[in-house]
């Protein structure tokens, strides 16, 4: 004659199997964001090889991504691995190839890597990641002529933006600070000049508007 297992014993078993399939839930759930953040940083292949001549390093370069800016079109160029990084400018009968100093900053170039936006002075910035944190690179036109900004900018706490900050319609350079507790932002001029820091913010998720971030002069102070 079969035995019927007591209520304790079956539900103790539901439970049991309830707290497994919760686990095997989280860690699927983790897998996934996991290979999705990798993802995400990965070079990926070139969108399109340069025809011709043109070398980024010892190899031909490829175009990781492009975005028009006015009447002309910027274009991220890259060797192999996201190294030895241009900006090429294409215009109506107009080319002009603008060098990165990213790679020999340790920073690797990938699509996501090219921002540009419109202002009283259009610029670009070209950033990308090393062991350091985010490193950038600005480069702005002044009517017909494009110009890199010779200062790097390194970001210890995870981003990296043109954003209009400091009032008016001139964009500005904003990075991240890592603080002791927190983050911080530290604003630029695009010429490089230092325009003051934000307050301390537990995490970037508190940073004003996140992810859109959004600046005034008025949260604006001496940097410590």
């Amino acid at each position: 004659m079969a035995t019927r297992a007591s209520r304790p014993v079956v539900v103790t078993a539901v439970a049991a199997l309830v707290v497994i399939v919760l686990a095997l839930t989280a860690a699927l759930t983790l897998r996934l964001q996991r290979d999705a953040a990798l993802a995400a940083d990965r070079i990926g292949p070139a969108v399109a090889t340069v025809p011709g001549d043109m070398t980024c390093g010892n190899g031909p370069c490829g175009v990781l991504t492009s975005t028009p800016v006015g009447d002309v079109t910027v274009e991220l160029l890259a060797g192999e691995g996201g190294k030895h990084g241009m900006l090429r400018v294409l215009g109506t009968g107009t080319e002009i190839l603008l060098e990165t100093a990213l790679s020999d900053l340790g920073a690797r170039l990938t699509q996501h890597s090219l921002l540009c936006t419109e202002g009283d002075i259009t610029a670009c910035l070209a950033r990308g990641s090393t062991n350091r944190g985010l490193v950038g690179e600005v480069f702005v036109a002044r009517g017909d002529k494009w110009e890199a900004v010779e200062r790097p900018y390194v970001s210890t706490g995870g981003y990296l933006d043109l954003i209009r900050a400091a009032g008016g319609d001139s964009l500005d350079v904003v990075l991240a600070r890592r603080l002791r507790s927190g983050v911080s932002l530290e604003v630029f001029a695009l010429d490089g000049t230092p325009q003051g820091c934000t307050r301390g913010y537990r995490d970037l998720a508190r940073l004003p508007g996140w992810p859109d971030v959004h600046l005034d002069d008025t949260q604006l102070r001496p940097c410590d």
